[in-house]
């Protein structure tokens, strides 16, 4: 019948496909981030000469821009410690991206359980085997994925202007944020169809496990 009628077996691997697009979006909003880390503590350094108070008029001094509540050409604000925060916030998010992608796929690959495990997001996998498996995990990754979204969204609506004119950081920036939002419901459903299948895999295995033991323990008596 499968070989006839081989529409679920296609459907399955499309699913599975699926998820190196979803990596694939992932990794886009991850070289965004890396850009924007890079781009903003280059200029910072430039322009800025390492400077960490409070006082606006010396930021203003340096890049020129008075009134401008970010220093020129970043996204770092203009108040103590901007850039430390700035960083910190841009390190952040190079992290939530992998622990996304490792919700993803840690049906799949065991080492992405174990960075999920270090990095304590039992909210983003299911220890229990597959036939016991819940789906709320792939919500609480569904959500995680907009928090990146809606952060990285937020960057295209502020100016980073590199010196090298052939990168246009915020338009890759919307383009990133677009595939991934557009990514969540697709990878959602996908998520639900692979660990289905595989909860109905293991159920059958045990279920068959428990027969042949069933008829050792006949045959011996």
């Amino acid at each position: 019948m499968g070989a006839i009628f081989p529409f679920p077996r296609m459907l399955m691997l499309i699913v599975r496909l699926w998820f190196i697009v979803a990596l694939g979006c992932l990794v886009m909003v991850l070289i965004v981030w890396l850009m924007i880390f890079i781009e903003n503590t280059k200029t910072f350094k430039d322009t800025m000469h390492h400077y960490l108070g409070n006082d606006q008029r010396v930021y203003d001094t340096f890049d020129g821009d008075h009134g401008a509540g970010y220093v020129a050409n970043t996204n770092i604000p203009k108040h103590l410690g901007g850039i430390v925060f700035t960083s910190l916030f841009d390190i952040a998010m190079m992290v939530f991206i992998p622990l996304a992608a490792c919700s993803d796929l840690f049906w799949r690959f065991p080492f992405c359980k174990q960075i999920l495990e270090d990095f304590w997001t039992a909210g983003l996998y299911d220890t229990r085997g597959f036939v016991d498996i819940e789906f709320f995990f792939v919500f609480a990754n569904a959500f995680l994925k907009l928090f990146i979204v809606a952060a990285t969204g937020s960057q295209t609506y502020t100016g980073i202007y590199p010196d090298n004119s052939h990168v246009d950081t915020p338009l890759f920036c919307l383009y990133a944020t677009l595939c991934l939002a557009g990514s969540i419901p697709f990878t959602i459903i996908s998520h639900i169809m692979v660990l289905h299948q595989m909860k109905r895999k293991e159920y059958k295995d045990e279920l068959a496990k428990a027969e042949e033991a069933a008829k050792a323990a006949k045959s011996a008596n």
